[in-house]
């Protein structure tokens, strides 16, 4: 007896009217039982759909209802029949295929797999052997051995190919033979052997539901069981000839039927962020006539998720993709990953590096579990100080690429050795450790015990020893158990605690992790993977990361769908988004082992049977739906060109021009997002009122007002020059930033550094000297004892470029001042603090300013004086040149330094100026400024209203920054945005 085909017109959703069939089947007076069926789904939704379908209909009338079983297509072979034997895991059938690839020798692998990957590159051996894998169970699917792949490369004359594929059937039996030698069975293989011995046999009636595309391997063993087999499809009985005996599509009916897709139905946008905007403009057009659970959202294109989600979030409308996040987005899962980064930065037997730790202990949990281990250690007091920025200055400063000798001042030793310390005391657990026999430390295999384990619970390991541990060969399945340990560390039993909020994708990772140890207990020790701990992570993170934690239930809100779960979606309203060729239909182009022509040839799954699978999911939705839009894009969030999808242009002939012309012109296009269609966005700020909806990048108003300052410097004049604001926010407000990704010496570092050495020089013996290799070899010494205080003896290949270079500045200078003194100059005075208290500005008030002079000369010979400052940049420009620009003065410093040396008591005229060190050495040397009095004269009165402004606190611009991507405040000013905001701006009144 065959299958027994029941046909459901598409006129209605499919799943409400499988729910009146069954009921109308096995439904009596008394009773409504169905626990001797199964029904087949081809997604775990529809059988959660289909469930509370029953339960609306039949619990009035049948209180005692007993729902079937219900599976996904994935599962459901299984249950045709009796396994002999255990089968491996899907993460055991991994390590099996790698220890097939391993066992084989490399010139019988080289036709297949030429570059073999190193031994230490795990995820390039997941990535091969899950490839592997992909292909064995597609093709024991259809029924077809890898012999038979090599033969159809033979007929078709591709002798390279059919050798590989030789090659492969190579690997392919020595998995099969190590699946054996193991006593386990690989599943697709139990499969064909069911069928083979006609071992399948049921008790219970089987319904299929929708599955319209079957491999033959089930197709069979269907066959052995046809009489308890009823196949659902969704479509009026007078297709039937459209299916064959299963209820699957017979691809040559589906692949030139016209659609006839209505072009009115279709909207076209340019972007994704306009896709997502007609599904808000639909939306808002609906209303109040349908409800959230009677419209759906479908997703073509899973890259519009966030975009989608976030266009409705922005309007106000509730939106629920049901994959919700990814494990790889949950925080274990990216704690462990910026583990597998620090541990990857160890070189040559180091511990792993500073700019990695740094980066891991920002993980909100790892920052907790350092503060907690700070107070702890009494290192620091809850509070009182911010550790994080303690480390961000000491990296920024020393630039030690990894853990040393630490440097700088006790405190800070202490600090950072004491974080270094919390780090390795959370790596600890990762470590097996051994049963004490009076200890109850539990052993790493032992899986009889369950109970909470902290850090306490962990034996110490010698900070020396961790990271020789950590790279040790273990067993994958030891190492499993230290990443729980370390798990419960960090979480505790996250689940046992109903104080704490529920996280779910804490707990989803922590039950998946948890799962994958418990598999791998029993992976035999023969296939079991020696890694080092950073490789065992990489293993288990990749096993884990792609699946899914479920998003929260929200009756109001909108379902977004991917396409092939929209034929069993049964709200009336159906929004399509990415309705674009390759997504609908689906296309593979790049297979690397079996090609579209190929496949075609084995009758695997081509890009045909596909488009056939497509066009009747579109002919369903169409015909089962109240309101159906599709919206296709014309390029994705790259700007990268789409074309339409060809079932689009399944129409009459006549129509297809101006299908072509509606989708390519778009000039013509009358289907374009409405400007200001959408909700309207309330604008909080005042200013805004009237003027339209204003960008949301809004620069921060200056609500902290402090009192007038009682003293200037004078290179604050010129910070206040360029931008008023970033004046207020540096020198007012006190903000600094600090780099935490420092990997060499930043400009003013390198400035500073130059000035340190030059300063001891100013203070030493040697100061007057005119032997450049007196003056040379001083300066050296002093720069190598400044280095090695600062930067300690482990540096990075960069910062050892950085101090040959200033190794050669130095030596220029040497003899420059050798010249210089010999021609009669003397330093007078180094790193001179002055002040200069009788300065008013332009309203008559007094304010003091300040300022530290790095060198002052007086010429023995002329008795003249000179004021120089050092300047390190690659430029040597003269100081007209960067205090004068386009007839205003954008730097005071020099000319202030006049005021500021009046209290010496000079006796002649002062000459102004630099002392040039920069990148070409031939230009190292003094530049005086040649300003006039009047000259001078004119940058005082500048001063005057600068300094009247500051007192004031003035704010009437916010420059941009002249490097947008390394200005200082760049983001508090919003540099890089097009549109900023500033409203306070123009009201802005300045200090009360």
């Amino acid at each position: 007896m065959p299958v027994q085909r029941h046909f459901i017109d598409w006129k209605q959703p499919l799943l409400p009217a499988v729910a009146d069939y069954l009921i109308h089947r096995y439904a009596t007076e008394a009773a409504f039982d169905l626990r001797h069926v199964v029904m087949v789904f081809t997604g775990r939704r529809a059988s959660r759909r289909m469930l509370e379908l029953l339960f609306e209909r039949a619990s009035p009338k049948w209180p005692a209802f007993v729902p079937p079983r219900m599976v996904t297509f994935q599962q459901f072979p299984e249950m045709l029949y009796r396994p002999q034997t255990r089968f491996a895991e899907d993460l055991t059938q991994l390590l099996i295929w790698k220890k097939a690839i391993s066992s084989i020798p490399a010139k019988e692998l080289e036709a297949a797999l030429p570059s073999i990957p190193d031994n230490d590159a795990i995820p390039a051996w997941l990535a091969l052997c899950e490839s592997l894998r992909a292909q064995h169970n597609e093709l024991a699917e259809e029924g077809i051995e890898f012999d038979a792949v090599q033969a159809a490369l033979e007929r078709a004359g591709n002798r390279q190919e059919a050798e590989r594929w030789q090659a492969l059937r190579r690997i392919q039996s020595e998995y099969l033979m190590q699946m054996d030698n193991l006593g386990l069975w690989d599943r697709q293989a139990s499969r064909l052997i069911a069928v083979e011995k006609r071992e399948c046999e049921v008790d219970f009636d089987i319904i299929l539901v929708g599955t319209v595309d079957m491999n033959r391997v089930v197709q069979q063993m269907l066959d052995q069981v046809a009489d308890a087999v009823t196949s659902i499809i969704h479509a009026p009985e007078s297709e039937a000839d459209a299916f064959d005996c299963y209820g699957c599509l017979l691809v040559d009916r589906w692949t030139d039927r016209r659609l006839n897709i209505d072009p009115e139905a279709t909207r076209i946008a340019n972007r994704p962020e306009d896709q997502a905007t007609f599904v808000v403009q639909e939306l808002a057009a609906f209303g109040a006539s349908w409800r959230p659970d009677e419209i759906t959202i479908g997703i073509a294109d899973d890259t519009l998720v966030p975009v989608v989600l976030q266009k409705l979030s922005d309007a106000g409308i509730s939106g629920r993709w049901p994959v919700g996040m990814q494990l790889k987005d949950s925080r274990p899962w990216r704690l462990l990953n910026g583990i597998v980064d620090h541990l990857g930065s160890s070189r040559h037997g180091q511990p792993p590096d500073f700019a990695t730790m740094s980066d891991l202990v920002r993980h909100p949990d790892v920052t907790a579990w350092v503060d907690r281990q700070l107070q702890h250690c009494g290192v620091v007091n809850a509070g009182t100080v911010d550790w994080l920025t303690e480390l961000d200055n000491y990296v920024a400063r020393h630039l030690q690429t990894g853990p040393g000798v630490l440097l700088g001042t006790k405190s800070r030793r202490e600090l950072v050795g004491a974080i270094i310390a919390a780090v390795n005391s959370l790596l600890a657990p990762l470590c097996p450790f051994e049963v004490n026999t009076n200890s109850e430390h539990p052993s790493s295999h032992d899986s009889s015990r369950q109970r909470q384990l902290t850090f306490d619970d962990q034996p110490e390991v010698p900070q020396h020893s961790l990271h020789h541990q950590l790279e040790s060969r273990r067993p994958l399945n030891e190492w499993a158990a230290g990443v729980l340990r370390l798990l419960q560390a960090v979480y505790g039993n996250y689940e046992l605690q109903p104080d704490l909020p529920r996280d779910k994708g804490i707990m989803a990772c922590c039950e998946q992790l948890a799962d994958a140890a418990q598999v791998l207990r029993h992976v035999p020790a023969d296939v079991m993977l020696r890694c080092t701990a950073s490789q065992a992570l990489q293993f288990l993170l990749r096993e884990i990361g792609d699946a899914a934690i479920p998003s929260a239930t929200d009756d109001q809100a909108i379902d977004l769908l991917g396409w092939l779960e929209l034929a069993m979606a049964d709200a009336p309203v159906l929004l399509l988004t990415g309705f674009n060729e390759g997504c609908v239909p689906e296309s593979v182009t790049s297979d690397v082992f079996l090609p579209n022509s190929l496949r075609t040839e084995l009758k695997l799954r081509d890009n045909r049977r596909r488009y056939a699978r497509d066009a009747y999911a579109v002919t369903a939705l169409l015909h089962s739906r109240d309101k159906l839009v599709f919206i296709s894009g014309r390029a994705d969030a790259k700007g990268n060109p789409l074309t339409p999808s060809r079932l689009w242009f399944a129409a009459e002939p006549t129509s297809l021009p101006e299908r072509v012309r509606r989708f390519y012109d778009a000039d013509c296009d009358q289907t374009s997002p409405v400007a200001g269609s959408l909700p309207a966005m309330s604008v909080s700020d005042s200013a805004a009122e009237g003027s339209g909806r204003l960008s949301g990048f809004t620069v921060p108003c200056p609500t902290m007002v402090p009192k007038a300052p009682a003293e200037i410097p004078v290179t604050a004049f010129r910070e206040y020059l360029q931008c008023p604001y970033r004046y207020f926010l540096k020198r007012e407000l006190k903000l600094k930033v600090i780099d935490d990704e420092t990997r060499e010496l930043a400009a003013p570092a390198f400035g500073s550094l130059i000035h340190d050495v030059l300063n001891d020089f100013g203070d030493s013996d040697l100061v007057n000297a005119t032997t450049p290799r007196a003056i040379e070899d001083f300066l050296l010494r002093t720069l190598q004892k400044q280095a090695l205080q600062r930067f300690g003896r482990t540096r990075s290949a960069t910062v050892a470029v950085q101090l040959q270079m200033v190794e050669n500045r130095l030596q220029a200078f040497a003899a420059w001042q050798a010249q210089t003194a010999s021609e009669g100059w003397r330093v007078e005075f180094t790193e001179e603090s002055l002040k200069y208290a009788d300065f008013r500005d332009v309203k008559g008030r007094s304010v003091v300013l300040a300022g530290r002079v790095d060198r002052i000369d007086r010429n023995r010979f002329t008795g003249q004086w000179r004021v120089l400052d050092y300047k390190t940049s690659e430029r040597a420009d003269r100081p007209e040149a960067t205090h004068f620009k386009k007839d205003e003065w954008v730097d005071l410093q020099l000319p202030l330094y006049r005021l500021l040396v009046r209290s010496l008591e000079f006796d002649s005229e002062i000459q102004l100026g630099y002392v040039h060190l920069p990148g070409n050495l031939a230009q190292v040397g003094a530049s005086i400024a040649k300003w006039t009095e009047a000259d001078l004269l004119s940058a005082e009165r500048t001063a005057q209203q600068v300094a009247a402004d500051i007192l004031d606190l003035k704010i009437d611009r916010v420059e941009p920054g002249q490097d947008n991507r390394s200005t200082e405040f760049a983001r508090v000013c919003q540099d890089t945005v097009i549109d900023r905001n500033i409203p306070w701006l123009e009201h802005w009144t300045g200090r009360p």
